[in-house]
């Protein structure tokens, strides 16, 4: 069973994005190891200050990770739900552990994006940084899905 982290900047306070996240990592329990790393927002004030401050704490998150690091970031390059999968499926075949990174609500420094081994967006198009959390957890309930072969993906 694939070992897949959801690092992460905040938590959810928006109750039915919570609820969201909550029904998606439920679908996955049985499917991959997920563990969810919740780091906690910055409080500065700045906005400079604010994505300096998380993308730290981040970096030394990472510092002794195993396994390929995937960061989910708005400059990123997009792939479709099925290339998802069958990228998911290649670290899943070696048994490589993987962590994607998602940042705070003013993104992530280049630090942060040179420490990954892939950066990868959703869309061209920005969303709340709580709301990219569900996304992202249905996409990789979907990948999975994919990879079983179930008809969750048409």
């Amino acid at each position: 069973m694939q070992r897949v982290t959801l690092l992460c900047i905040g938590s959810l306070k928006t109750s039915w994005i919570a609820a969201g996240a909550q029904e998606y990592v439920r679908r996955l329990q049985p499917l991959l190891r997920l563990t969810m790393e919740e780091l906690p927002a910055s409080k500065k004030k700045d906005e400079a200050a604010q994505k300096q401050d998380e993308s730290e704490r981040l970096l030394k998150a990472l510092e002794n990770r195993e396994g390929d690091i995937w960061v989910l970031d708005e400059a990123g390059k997009g792939m479709t739900s099925r290339a998802f999968s069958d990228q998911l499926q290649r670290l899943c075949d070696v048994g490589r552990p993987v962590t994607f990174v998602l940042g705070g609500a003013y993104g992530l420094t280049d630090a942060v994006r040179s420490r990954a081994g892939r950066v990868f967006a959703f869309s061209s198009m920005t969303f709340p940084h709580e709301l990219c959390r569900v996304v992202f957890l249905e996409q990789l309930y979907r990948a999975a899905m994919i990879m079983r072969g179930s008809g969750y993906h048409h």
